[in-house]
C-alpha cells in the first residue's frame, strides 16, 4: 500500500523535519513568509516551528487511519482518496498563517506599525589624500586619513512590498536609477537575496554636491544602514561594507565613519585613535568639481604623492591626541592641481587668518574647511564667511 500512500505521509515528515531543525539552520531572513520587524518575525518564527512539529504527528496519524480503512479497496480508489488527503494536507499546512497572525495581533497590537527607520548621513572631510600613480587596472592608489563631520543629510526609509522609490527635496539631484541611494537598495536585496520586499526613501539634502563631502557616499551607506534595520539586523558590518565597496570608494567608510585611514581605492579600512575635540568651518564656493576631472589633472601635472611617508605624521598626531600637530599634517594631492587665483586659496587664507588651526580643500573638492579648537571662534569665522559664501556651516567632529 505504501507505493500509493508514500506521498500522504511526505508532507508530514517534512514538517517534522523543519520543526526540529528550523532553530538550528542559519538564515538571512525569518522563516515566516512575511517580512515583519524583528521581534515579531522571531515570534512568528517561534510559533511557526511549534505548529509544524504539532500539526505533522497529527496529519501523519490520520493519514495512516484513513490507508488503513480503505485497505480493502481497490487500487485506483485509494490512489485517487490519497491524492484528495494530499492536497488536504497542503490546505491544512496554510491555514496555520491564521492562529500566527492572530497571535502576532494578540502580542503586539490588532496590526503591525508601519516600518520606517530613519538614518543620519554624515559628511566627512579628508584630513589627508594622498593620490599615487595610476595601478594598472586604472585606478589610483590612495592613502586617505578620513574624519566624519556634523554636516547631514537626513534619510527615512518605509517598508515596501516591492519595488524602490526615492524622492528628494533638491530638484537638482537625479532620483533615478543613476543615484547611488538607488543602487544602494539594489546592491542590498541582491546580496541578501531578500525577495518580495522594496523600500521607499525619502532623502532630505544639507550636505552640498560636488564639494568633495561625500554626500552621496554617505546617503548610500544610510540606505544600507536602515534597509539593515528593516530587513538583515543580523547583517555584519563587514558585509555591508563589502557591499559598500562596490558601490564606491568612499562608501565603506561612511558605513563606518568616524577617524578612519583608507587605503586601496579607499575600501582597505583601519580605526585609527579619534581625532581631538575640535569644529569644522566649512566653505562651498560658487564652483563645483567633477571628481573624475580632478583626477584627470593629477595625470596630468603628475602630482602624485607618497602616501605611506604623508600619513605617518598625521597617524603619530592622532596617537599623541595632538590637534595642531594633526593640522600641520594635512595634506591634498587634489588641491595642488588648481591655479593660484582659484578662490580656494582665498578662502583657506580667511579661514588661517580667523584663527583656523589649519585648512584645506575637501576631497576632490570644491569646498574648504579649517579646523578650529574652540566652538566660539568657529562660530565667528562662519559668520564672516556666510555673508560672500553663502554655503558656509560650522559643525563639530563626530
Amino acid at each position: 500500500m505504501l507505493h500509493i500512500w508514500w506521498s500522504v505521509f511526505l508532507l508530514p515528515a517534512l514538517m517534522v523535519l523543519a520543526g526540529l531543525l528550523g532553530r538550528f539552520l542559519p538564515r538571512r531572513r525569518g522563516l515566516y513568509p512575511r517580512p515583519l520587524p524583528p521581534e515579531r518575525q522571531r515570534f512568528a518564527d517561534a510559533l511557526l516551528l511549534k505548529q509544524l512539529l504539532r500539526l505533522g504527528p497529527a496529519l501523519a496519524v490520520l493519514a495512516y487511519m484513513i490507508m488503513q480503512s480503505l485497505r480493502l479497496t481497490p487500487e485506483h480508489t485509494q490512489r485517487v482518496i490519497a491524492y484528495i488527503v494530499s492536497f488536504s494536507e497542503v490546505f491544512t499546512l496554510i491555514s496555520i498563517i491564521n492562529p500566527i497572525e492572530q497571535a502576532l495581533q494578540e502580542r503586539f497590537g490588532d496590526a503591525p506599525a508601519e516600518r520606517i527607520v530613519t538614518e543620519t548621513a554624515s559628511a566627512k572631510v579628508n584630513l589627508l589624500l594622498a593620490v599615487s600613480a595610476p595601478r594598472t587596472d586604472g585606478f589610483h592608489e590612495l592613502i586617505s586619513v578620513m574624519q566624519t563631520v556634523g554636516l547631514c543629510d537626513q534619510l527615512a526609509l518605509r517598508a515596501t512590498e516591492g519595488g524602490i522609490e526615492l524622492t528628494c527635496d533638491r530638484d537638482d539631484l537625479l532620483a533615478d536609477d543613476s543615484n547611488l541611494c538607488n543602487k544602494a537598495a539594489v546592491k542590498f536585496f541582491t546580496h541578501t537575496g531578500i525577495t518580495g520586499a522594496g523600500v521607499s526613501i525619502e532623502l532630505k539634502k544639507v550636505i552640498p554636491m560636488q564639494a568633495g563631502l561625500g554626500g552621496g557616499s554617505s546617503d548610500a551607506a544610510a540606505v544600507l544602514r536602515g534597509l539593515r534595520r528593516l530587513y538583515a539586523p543580523d547583517l555584519s558590518d563587514a558585509e555591508l561594507e563589502n557591499m559598500a565597496a562596490e558601490l564606491g570608494s568612499d562608501v565603506p567608510f561612511c558605513v563606518r565613519g568616524g577617524t578612519t585611514l583608507a587605503r586601496g581605492r579607499g575600501e582597505v579600512l583601519e580605526t585609527l585613535p579619534a581625532l581631538p575635540a575640535c569644529w569644522f568651518v566649512i566653505v562651498k564656493p560658487a564652483f563645483a568639481c567633477c571628481t573624475a576631472e580632478m583626477y584627470g589633472l593629477i595625470d596630468k601635472y603628475r602630482c602624485y604623492d607618497d602616501g605611506e611617508a604623508l600619513s605617518a605624521a598625521m597617524i603619530r598626531a592622532l596617537e599623541q591626541g595632538d590637534l595642531p600637530g594633526v593640522c600641520a599634517a594635512l595634506d591634498n594631492t587634489f588641491e595642488r592641481t588648481l591655479p593660484q587665483d582659484n578662490v580656494v586659496y582665498a578662502i583657506r587664507r580667511r579661514l588661517l587668518e580667523l584663527g583656523a588651526l589649519g585648512a584645506l580643500l575637501c576631497g576632490s573638492g570644491s569646498a574648504v574647511f579649517g579646523v578650529f579648537d574652540r566652538e566660539e571662534e568657529a562660530r565667528v569665522a562662519a559668520a564672516a564667511l556666510r555673508g560672500t559664501y553663502p554655503e558656509t556651516f560650522c559643525v563639530p567632529a563626530e
